[in-house]
Order: structure tokens, then C-alpha cells, then sequence
């Protein structure tokens, strides 16, 4: 139902040599007498075992004539060469260097996990380094629920795409620092990122799994989510799309919710061929002697029109032979466009994707009992995904023109906030 990246900083070892109580503070840290101690005994040592060292790689070192224990001084500099060493290096730090290195805090290890790997995206190294819009509020600049206008169009042209962040989060790109993704969140602020699946377009398909989160679009008399629905087929479909050799992403791959805009966003960065936002139906539909189907399709796109109409015959036949007290309503059911009162698409998916081939699709109606049952079973979605694959194929691979074609329907008024942006909570990315 439709409601309108690794810079990984050195820490130094933990100070751990055996020395007496009387040398460690109480904090724990060696004192300067300690440690001039400690270094004069390290200097005397190394340059004995300079003098008698052999000339190749021993015992504990690398072939580089690196040790490969860290050394027990923190004022040591290790330097790793492109030739071996056949002599250690010691730098003999100035008292005043030394007292300032016991106030100076540890260095730590950046925490972001690596990114995941999956064969579907191409791994690539961060593009171009753009600087961020300075006429762009940042996420945590905007208070919650305040209606966001449009971001500014974005000039960023690298190959990495978006990202995929291990929370299942799709994040479309707009720059690049040296260290960091700028990226679109889910509700539609810019936000940085440093880690995630960097995804190259273009790809085939991207699939747009409506609602979601606090939107759970239309819910059936069993309590099933139509976000839920949503979801599930679209995995099933990517699955089986992907076997059959199809580049596929999700503008989600969990329960979160997600703005009309940066499912837009995302799409069009990714730029696929075919962008297919997937719903089920909501309403008061009356009897119907067959599934209900519902298709939308971009004003004035022939090609948009065409998948919609080859949509509309693989899912009348997927469900030929199911029986079921089948809802629908007689004004609607096909395949049409909609348009606003501004003489635009009216469905925010479809009027902000003009570049791509796009529709959306509404099989059946969750809001009904027997409806909402059979989307329940776990073949009903299996079927229902096969179906769309299927249309893919014929629309890929056919002229076919496809059927149910009806007209059009201008709607006047306010779909609502569904979608917006107003009261929208980022996840956690």
C-alpha cells in the first residue's frame, strides 16, 4: 500500500617490562629515572649484539631485520626499510621529548569493523576526494521531525556508488574526504561513513521493498506488516534474479524505514535499468472474481508502461489457479499511471526516478482476510517473486508489450506524510 570505508592508526604496546615497584608511578606509568635506566641498559645491549649479529634474518626477526617483538620502550623509533638492516637503530630522545610522551594519550585503533564481502558489488578503493556542500545541514544538526526541503543536485561522479553497511543499510554517496564516505541516510540527512560494501553501478535491477520501521504500511486483519511482505519478496526476487545472472540491490535489507527521497537517491546513483518498488494493497476493495493486481507506471515512459503491462500478465497468471475470496476494485485494476494535480507522476518513486524505467507494483490486497492469510504462506511470496522474475526476463529479453492497460487518474489532494520526511528517526547505519 502506497502512503504519498582502512586508515588504521598504530597503538603502541601496553608498557609491561618487569621492573621493580619503585620505578612505576602510581598511575602505573614508568618514570623518567626508569626509563633513562631502562634505555641506557637497551642502548649498551644492542650495540653489542650489532657488532656480532649475522648479516640475514635470526630467531625472532623478519627477513626485513625487523624484530618481530615489539620493543619494550615507548620512546623507541622501529624504522622498517625497503633493504634489511644489519645494525638496530636507536634514538636517544631529549628529557624534555621524553617527560611530554608520558602526558601524551595512546593513539587508538580505529573500531570500524571491515566491510563485508559479497560477489554481487564491486570492491573498490574510495573515489575522487570531494569536499561536503557547505550549504547542507548534517544529520545531527536537524531536529527531529523538522520537514526537510530537497538536498542540492549532487556533482559527485566517482564509481563507488553507495554503500552497504553491515546493519543493512543502503547509503547512496555524494563525496568523498580523505578517510570517510558523505553520504545520504535513510532520512535523507548527509551523515559520513567510513565503513561498508562500496557498491559500483550500473547494476541491473534495483529492487525498492516499500514502507518499513515505523511505517508498516497497510496491515492485514493477522496482524502481518505489509513492510514485512514487502521485504520478503524482495529478497526472494533478488535471490532468484541473481541466479539467473542479474545485478540486483535493495533500497533496504532491513526493518527500517526510508524516505521516498533517498530511496529516489539511491536509485538513480545506482542506476539500474530497471527500479521496481514493490507493495501490497490497502482499502475497501470489493469482491473480485480474480487477484486484485494493481500496477503504476511513469507517465509518458512507453518502456515503464511495457514492464508494467508484462508485470500485470505473470502475476494474473502466477495466480490463476489459487483459490481464494479475491478482492479488488473494478476502477483500478491493471495497469495505469497517476498523476497530481501538478501534472507530474504522483507517486514520489516514480516522478523523482525520470531517467530510469520504473514502476510499482501492488499484487494483491493485505487488507483482506484471505488475502492477508495466503501472504502468510511462504510459497504464495515464492510465487509472487517468481512472477516478477519472469516479467524481468520477457521485459529484458522480448518486445512483448504486456496487458491490462487502463486509464489514467488524476488525484487531487494530500497522500499524506507516509514516506516524508517529517518525524523520520535514523538507524543506526
Amino acid at each position: 500500500m502506497i502512503s504519498p570505508e582502512y586508515a588504521v592508526s598504530f597503538r603502541w604496546p601496553e608498557w609491561t617490562p618487569n621492573l621493580a615497584r619503585a620505578d612505576v608511578t602510581d598511575a602505573g606509568a614508568p618514570t623518567v629515572a626508569s626509563m633513562r635506566t631502562f634505555g641506557a641498559f637497551v642502548t649498551v645491549a644492542l650495540l653489542l649484539l650489532g657488532c656480532g649479529a649475522p648479516s640475514g634474518p635470526a630467531g625472532g626477526e623478519r627477513s626485513g631485520g625487523v624484530r618481530s617483538e615489539p620493543s619494550p620502550s615507548p620512546t623507541a623509533a622501529i624504522t622498517v626499510g625497503p633493504e634489511p638492516v644489519a645494525t638496530a637503530v636507536v634514538v636517544v630522545i631529549p628529557t624534555a621529548e621524553l617527560e611530554s610522551l608520558e602526558q601524551s594519550p595512546t593513539p587508538v585503533r580505529d573500531p570500524t569493523p571491515p566491510p563485508v564481502s559479497e560477489s554481487s558489488a564491486a570492491l573498490a578503493p574510495p573515489p575522487t576526494v570531494t569536499s561536503e556542500p557547505d550549504d547542507v545541514r548534517r544529520a545531527d544538526e536537524i531536529p527531529t521531525g523538522d520537514a526537510r526541503p530537497d538536498l542540492p543536485p549532487s556533482d559527485y561522479r566517482g564509481d563507488v556508488r553507495a554503500l552497504r553497511t553491515q546493519n543493512g543499510v543502503m547509503l547512496p554517496i555524494r563525496g568523498v574526504t580523505a578517510d570517510k564516505y558523505l553520504v545520504v541516510t535513510p532520512c535523507y540527512n548527509l551523515d559520513s561513513v567510513t565503513g561498508g560494501l562500496p557498491i559500483s553501478g550500473a547494476l541491473d535491477v534495483v529492487i525498492d521493498p516499500g514502507h518499513g520501521g515505523d511505517e508498516p504500511g497497510a496491515v492485514g486483519p493477522n496482524g502481518l506488516k505489509e513492510s514485512t511482505v514487502n521485504l520478503r519478496v524482495a529478497e526472494l526476487l533478488r535471490s532468484e534474479l541473481m541466479d539467473r545472472g542479474y545485478s540486483v540491490e535493495l533500497t533496504r535489507y532491513s526493518d527500517h524505514r526510508v524516505t521516498i527521497q533517498s530511496r529516489a537517491e539511491l536509485a538513480n546513483a545506482l542506476a539500474p535499468r530497471v527500479f521496481m518498488s514493490i507493495h501490497h494493497n490497502g482499502g475497501f476493495p470489493e469482491p473480485f472474481p480474480v487477484v486484485g493486481t494493481e500496477v503504476f507506471v511513469q507517465l509518458g515512459d512507453p518502456e515503464s508502461s511495457r514492464l508494467g503491462g508484462i508485470v500485470f500478465e505473470e502475476i494474473q497468471s502466477a495466480f490463476a489457479d489459487v483459490e481464494a475470496d479475491w478482492m479488488g476494485n473494478v476502477e483500478t485494476f491493471g495497469v495505469a499511471w497517476r498523476q497530481n494535480d501538478e501534472g507530474t507522476d504522483l507517486y514520489g518513486v516514480l516522478r523523482r526516478t525520470p531517467d530510469l524505467v520504473s514502476i510499482l507494483t501492488e499484487a494483491m490486497f493485505i487488507t483482506t482476510a484471505a488475502e492477508a492469510d495466503l501472504l502468510a504462506m511462504p510459497d504464495i511470496l515464492e510465487t509472487e517473486a517468481i512472477a516478477l522474475a519472469d516479467s524481468l526476463d520477457r521485459w529484458f529479453d522480448t518486445d512483448d508489450l504486456g496487458s491490462g492497460f487502463v486509464d489514467g487518474v488524476v488525484f487531487e489532494g494530500d497522500l499524506g506524510n507516509g514516506g516524508g520526511t517529517e518525524g523520520c528517526i535514523d538507524p543506526p547505519l
